[in-house]
Parts: C-alpha cells; structure tokens; sequence
C-alpha cells in the first residue's frame, strides 16, 4: 500500500509539472494566439479607368464599400490606383467614399496613385493625401503589412533603403513573436513565374527575388496585390499571391467585385469571390 501511495504521488507531481510547464509555454508572448481573421480584399476602384464613366467608377466603388461593410470584416484592404488619375476631381471622390467604410482601413500605393518615375515630390503629395506608405497592423494573431511596391522601381535610393530596412525590421520582429504575416503591395513580385522577365506587371527580378526570399524566411503565407486588373492565384515556396477583381476594369472579363479573405486559426484560408449587387 506504501509504495502504491509513492508511486500515486510521484505520478501526481509529474503530472503537476508537466501542466505547469505546458501552461507556462501558452503564456509565453512570443507565441500570439491566432483567432477568425477575415479581410476585404478591394483592387483598383482606379477612379477614372473604367470603359463607361467616371461617375459609373464611382458608384460602383461605393457599391462596393457598402456590401463590404455589410460582411462586417476584421480589415478592409486597398490593394492601391486609388485613382486612374491624381487630380481635385478624382482624389475627392475616393475620399468622399473611404470614409464610408466602418472597419479599419488600409491602402497601398499604386502606379495611378504615385507615378513612375517616384519623385520627392510626388512621394510627399502621396504621403499627405492618402497617409503613409508603409503600414503595419497587428489583428487576429497575424501581422498585416502593407509595402509600397513604387519604392522598388524607379525610386530615390534612399527611400528605397529606409522602406526595405523597415521591412527587415518588421518581418524579424514578427518572426520572434511568432506571428504568421500577410503582405500587400500594388504590383505583385511576378505575373506568371518567379522567373519571368521584368515588364510592367511585376516587380524587377533582381528585387523580386530578394523579397520573395525575405518573405519565405520570415512567415508570410499571404501576399495580396492589385495591379494586374486579372483574378489570379499562384504559389511561391509556402506564400500564396493572390490579385482580385476590381471595381474599375477587368482585363479577363470577370464581373466586378471584390474578395473577402476568411483565414481560420490555424491558417487554413478561403478567398471567396462578392460580386456587385445590383440595385
């Protein structure tokens, strides 16, 4: 009986142990619990663009904003060309509209937004008319970033370098912390292959790749981006790029709309498409 009671004891005391240290691994703050994430995904409303009016962009960009606040999402992304063209007309009416939206919001620049060759000049009007350019926002266990993707063309140097140390910086970060990372930026690192030739849809390969390796090394599994005015789907070493509809023009003939991104707890995630209601 002696030794059944020591024997019940020392299983007792193990099992103590093994809960406190399980419950001390949990706590841990380096490891961010992951909950629901579910995020509009919304490309070049591109005021302007469109093949019928300028006022038929607009509506149909509200249009958009209503049915996203219906959806009642974590995070409304703006996967940048704001506008076809930056002037008065065209940037008041994206804003009469972006404040309509009721989740936070977050944009990225585009090519429309902030005009190759990037300029001092053109950088500071983008950054005082739609804010900054390099956003970070934690949400649901996962970090959000979104990149301007014009610093990586025909840019200043130095704000090229201040942009990629940030992302250093941030990605380390959020690799110590163990927070999975969805990136945004307008023009995506590639159309169709990692190994394609630089044109006017991707990124210059040289950079391309050291940002793919970047993100590959540092948790991100999503990479959402506008640009390409096609619905597209294609896999890097772990990291899905995705290009939506847009509200503006599709250059594949889908119907207008929209996306909405639902990523499960453990990461597992479905991008369905919401096509325009309409009235």
């Amino acid at each position: 009986m002696t030794k059944f009671l020591f024997r019940f004891e020392m299983v007792a005391a193990m099992a103590v142990f093994i809960f406190l240290v399980c419950l001390n691994v949990c706590a841990d703050d380096k490891i961010a619990p992951s909950g629901l994430l579910r995020i509009v995904q919304l490309c070049d409303p591109q005021l302007g663009f469109g093949k019928d009016s300028f006022d038929s962009d607009v509506k149909r960009f509200e249009q958009a904003v209503k049915q996203a606040n219906e959806l009642l999402p974590d995070l409304v992304l703006i996967a940048g060309d704001m506008v076809n063209s930056v002037n008065e007309k065209s940037v008041s009416a994206f804003k009469k509209t972006l404040v309509k939206i009721q989740p936070p919001v977050i944009l990225t620049a585009g090519n429309h937004d902030l005009p190759d060759p990037v300029t001092e000049a053109n950088l500071k009007y983008y950054r005082e008319t739609f804010g900054n350019d390099f956003v970070v926002y934690e949400c649901q266990g996962r970090l959000i970033i979104s990149a301007n993707s014009q610093l990586w063309r025909k840019a200043p140097k130095e704000e090229t370098e201040k942009q990629e140390q940030k992302l250093r910086d941030t990605l380390k970060n959020a690799k110590e912390k163990n927070l999975p990372v969805i990136l945004m930026t307008h023009i995506p690192p590639f159309d169709n292959n990692p190994n394609e030739k630089d044109e006017y849809f991707n990124l210059p390969q040289e950079k391309r790749m050291e940002l793919l390796t970047l993100a590959k090394d540092n948790g991100v599994f999503l990479w959402l981006s506008g640009h390409t005015h096609k619905t597209k789907r294609r896999e890097y070493n772990g990291i899905t790029i995705l290009n939506g509809e847009t509200t503006s023009q599709n250059f594949d003939k889908r119907p207008f709309g929209f996306r909405l991104l639902t990523v499960q707890p453990n990461n597992q995630w479905e991008w369905d498409f919401q096509p325009l209601k309409t009235e």
